[in-house]
């Protein structure tokens, strides 16, 4: 029937939007590693080779180093970390939060049981999506 083929059609697109989804994904990844490449090592290395602190090029703009660092709590180690915050008096950097997805199958449960969520605290919008299993 028509609307069946109509279907089809929709369900081929999303499947090729999902693919593009993926590729630009995976492109972003790539176009991110190197640009670390480049910001954090191959220019900071030749401004140190050649003892230039700050260039600037005409239609570009003005290149300078800045102090960075990464930082994350090791694994095992967060009640640890939460410890020595509040031994040095930063317990106000220290906050209590849930995992998103964790809310999500709460409330779906809830929805299921009947049960009220309060709409004065959470937005909740349930909505039907379509999904498709490669066969």
């Amino acid at each position: 029937s028509m609307s069946l083929e109509t279907l089809r059609e929709l369900c081929a697109e999303m499947v090729t939007q999902e693919s593009e989804k993926t590729r630009l994904e995976d492109e972003l990844k790539a176009v991110n590693i190197r640009l670390d490449i480049l910001r954090k090592n191959k220019i900071p290395e030749m401004m140190e080779q050649t003892g230039v602190r700050t260039a600037t090029f005409s239609g570009i703009g003005r290149a300078q180093l800045a102090p960075d660092l990464s930082a994350s709590t090791k694994e095992g180690q967060k009640d640890a970390a939460m410890t020595w915050l509040r031994d040095l008096g930063y317990e106000d950097m220290i906050t209590e939060t849930y995992n998103a997805s964790s809310l999500k199958a709460l409330f779906r449960r809830m929805i299921v049981d009947a049960q009220p969520i309060p709409d004065e605290i959470f937005n909740v919008t349930p909505f039907t999506r379509a999904s498709i299993v490669k066969g």
